[in-house]
C-alpha cells in the first residue's frame, strides 16, 4: 500500500491537482488572489477581540434584559424596538442547528484545517522531499484557494431553503444538480469517500499522532491517552454542531497565535539561518538538492510530489469539506466564497511556513521526520519550552480537527441513509479510543489514496460546473464590496 501511494497515487494526485489548479485560476481570472487582502482586512477589523466582543455581548444582553424588565414592571406591555435583543429579530423560520455566522464558520474551518498536517505533515514533506517541498506546499495552497472559493460559492448559491435538507451546506448539493444520468452516482461516491476520510483516516491519524508525541515525550501510557482523548472528543461531539463551533472558534485562534509567536521567536533569534532556509526552499523547488555526508539527495520531482500531497493533507483544498461549515450561513455566496478561500492561506502560507522554516533552521532535519522532527526543531530554539508548545499545539490542533470531522462525517452518514446519530457518534468515539494503539503507516498511505480519489471525483465535476456558471459566478465575485457600510 505504501509503495502504491508513494510512487503511483501521489504523482498522479500532484499532476491532476496542479493541472486543474491552473485551469481554475484561468477561468476565475485569479480573482481569489485579488480579493484575499480585502477579506483578511475585514476579518481583522470585525474580530479584533473575540473575547471582548463576547463580554460586551453578554453585558449588553444583561443590561437590555434588566431595562426591559423595568419597563414591564412600569406597566408597558412591550419595550421599544431599539431595546429588543438581537436574537429576538432573527428569522424564526430557519433552524439554528445548522446556521452559523460567516466569522464563526471561518474560524471553525480554520480550526478544522489546522491539524496534524501543520506539524507532522510539514516534517514528513521536508524529510521525504527536501527543502523544496515547502515551496510546493505553498503552490498547492495558492491553487487550493480557487477550489475552495468555487465550491463554497456553488454550495451557498444552490443551498436548499430548508436547512434540514440532507444536501444543505455540502458539496453534494451542486453535484446532485449537475451530475445526472449515468453520472448520478458521483454525489453518493463523494459522500462515501468523505465519510471514510473523516471517521477513519483523519480521526485515526490525528489521535495516533497525539498519542505518539505525548508518549515519547512524557512517557504517558497509551491507555491513559486513549481514555482522555475519548472523553474530550465525546463531551464536544455529543453536544452537536453548536458546541463544536463554539469550542473551535475560541480555542483554535489562541493555539494558532501561541504556535506562530513561538515560531517567530525561534526564527527571529537566528535571522541568518532563517534567510539561508528560505534560499534552500526556493533552490530546492527547481533544482536537485544534494546532501553532504553520504546521505541521498532530493530531486525536483520528489519536492513537488511530497510538497503537493502533504500540502493537500494539511489545507484539505479540493475535497469540498469546507462547504459543510462555510456554506452554513445566511451571507451572500461571494462573501462566503472569499472567506473560504482564505483558509489555505492561513493554514499553509502562514502556519506551515513557520513550521518549515523552523525545521530547516535546525541541524537535524535530514535525519528525523514527522512531529518528532518539529518538536526537536522548536526545542533547539526555545529549549524545553519549545517541546511544550509543539505538544500542546499538536493536541489542540488534533482535537479541533477531530471535532469538526465528526460533524462532517456525520452529515455524509445521514446523506447516505444513516438515521441514528447517537450510534454513529459512539462508533466515532470507539475509533478515537483505538487510535493510540494502532500502527498507522498503512492508514497514512490509505489516506493519500482516498484523498486522491476525492480530488478526482470532486474537482473534475466541479470544473464542468464552473464552465457552466462561469459568467454569473465571476460577476458576483467581482461585484462584492468589503467596505464597511
Amino acid at each position: 500500500m505504501e509503495t502504491l501511494a508513494r510512487w503511483i497515487w501521489d504523482p498522479t494526485l500532484c499532476l491532476v491537482y496542479l493541472s486543474l489548479g491552473l485551469i481554475f485560476i484561468y477561468l476565475t481570472s485569479a480573482i481569489a488572489w485579488k480579493k484575499s487582502l480585502s477579506v483578511f482586512l475585514e476579518i481583522i477589523r470585525d474580530n479584533q477581540s473575540i473575547f471582548s466582543d463576547r463580554i460586551v455581548s453578554h453585558k449588553k444582553a444583561i443590561l437590555l434584559y434588566l431595562t426591559r424588565r423595568a419597563i414591564a414592571l412600569a406597566g408597558k406591555k412591550k419595550p421599544p424596538e431599539f431595546l429588543e435583543l438581537e436574537n429576538d429579530r432573527d428569522t424564526p423560520s430557519i433552524p439554528r442547528d445548522r446556521i452559523i455566522s460567516h466569522k464563526k464558520a471561518f474560524l471553525t474551518v480554520v480550526a478544522t484545517t489546522v491539524g496534524i498536517g501543520n506539524i507532522a505533515g510539514v516534517g514528513t514533506a521536508i524529510h521525504l522531499g527536501g527543502p523544496g517541498a515547502l515551496f510546493w506546499m505553498w503552490v498547492s495552497a495558492l491553487f487550493g484557494m480557487f477550489f475552495r472559493m468555487v465550491s463554497t460559492y456553488m454550495a451557498i448559491k444552490l443551498r436548499p431553503v430548508d436547512s434540514n435538507n440532507l444536501s444543505f451546506a455540502t458539496p453534494m448539493v451542486y453535484l446532485e444538480k449537475y451530475m445526472t444520468g449515468r453520472w448520478n452516482f458521483i454525489p453518493q461516491l463523494v459522500a462515501g469517500l468523505i465519510l471514510v476520510q473523516g471517521i477513519v483516516l483523519y480521526n485515526l491519524v490525528q489521535v495516533n499522532s497525539v498519542a505518539h508525541a505525548v508518549h515519547n515525550r512524557f512517557g504517558v501510557p497509551n491507555s491513559v491517552i486513549a481514555i482522555l482523548m475519548t472523553i474530550c472528543v465525546g463531551i464536544v461531539i455529543l453536544g452537536g454542531l453548536t458546541k463544536i463551533v463554539n469550542y473551535c472558534s475560541v480555542i483554535s485562534p489562541i493555539a494558532i497565535a501561541i504556535y506562530v509567536a513561538a515560531g517567530i521567536v525561534v526564527l527571529g533569534s537566528h535571522p541568518v539561518q532563517t534567510i539561508n532556509s528560505l534560499g534552500q526552499v526556493f533552490s530546492g523547488a527547481f533544482m536537485p538538492y544534494s546532501i553532504a555526508g553520504g546521505v541521498a539527495g532530493y530531486t525536483v520531482l520528489q519536492a513537488m510530489q511530497f510538497g503537493v500531497s502533504r500540502g493537500i493533507f494539511s489545507h484539505m483544498s479540493g475535497m469540498g469539506t469546507s462547504t459543510f461549515l462555510q456554506a452554513a450561513n445566511r451571507d451572500a455566496p461571494a462573501k462566503g466564497a472569499f472567506m473560504s478561500a482564505m483558509t489555505p492561506f492561513v493554514d499553509t502560507i502562514i502556519i506551515c511556513s513557520i513550521t518549515g522554516l523552523v525545521i530547516l533552521s535546525a541541524p537535524n532535519w535530514k535525519y528525523q521526520t514527522g512531529a518528532y522532527l518539529t518538536a526537536e526543531s522548536f526545542e533547539a530554539g526555545l529549549g524545553f519550552l519549545g517541546q511544550i508548545v509543539v505538544v500542546l499545539s499538536l493536541i489542540i490542533f488534533a482535537l479541533t480537527t477531530t471535532f469538526a470531522f465528526a460533524h462532517i462525517a456525520e452529515r455524509c452518514f445521514k446523506y447516505l441513509g444513516g438515521t441514528n446519530s447517537f450510534y454513529y457518534r459512539i462508533f466515532f468515539l470507539v475509533v478515537v479510543f483505538l487510535g493510540p494503539f494502532l500502527e498507522l503507516r498503512f492508514v497514512w498511505s490509505l489516506s493519500d489514496i482516498i484523498i486522491a480519489m476525492i480530488i478526482i471525483f470532486h474537482l473534475v465535476p466541479l470544473l464542468f460546473i464552473t464552465l457552466i456558471n462561469r459568467e454569473k459566478m465571476y460577476k458576483d465575485l467581482q461585484s462584492l464590496n468589503f467596505k464597511t457600510k
